[in-house]
């Protein structure tokens, strides 16, 4: 039997790497597999894949939802998820908090008032 067992990996686990490969300071990818506790083929893959995990992560979370939330503005959500694509095609990295701020900023533009940003 070999010293690695191989066990499918969750979306919130594949994010949770995502997460913390980001928080570590500039390395290689086989210095950061040994400190994330992972191969370094499974987190190659992941960062290969990390637009599709990231968008996928957004549409399960707004599926996941029981009810609508008041003050979500849908052409406000398009418009922001087309700019995270966009961002994300050139590797760049999106908070939270910035996130927020560009869908503020994509509201006023279109004239939204009372428009607030949420965590979701």
């Amino acid at each position: 039997m070999s010293a690695h067992t191989r066990r499918a990996l969750s979306l919130n686990d594949k994010l949770d790497i995502l997460r913390k490969y980001d928080q570590l300071p500039k390395m290689g990818q086989r210095d950061a597999a040994v400190r994330l506790n992972i191969s370094q083929s499974v987190l190659g893959r992941i960062l290969k894949n990390r637009e599709d995990i990231e968008c996928e992560a957004l549409q399960n979370e707004s599926q996941s939802r029981k009810r609508k939330r008041c003050g979500k503005d849908d052409t406000v959500e398009r418009v922001l998820k087309e700019w995270f694509v966009k961002v994300r095609n050139k590797d760049a990295r999106v908070s939270g908090p910035l996130l927020r701020q560009k869908a503020e900023e994509l509201a006023e533009k279109m004239g939204k008032v009372d428009f607030k940003a949420t965590e979701g």
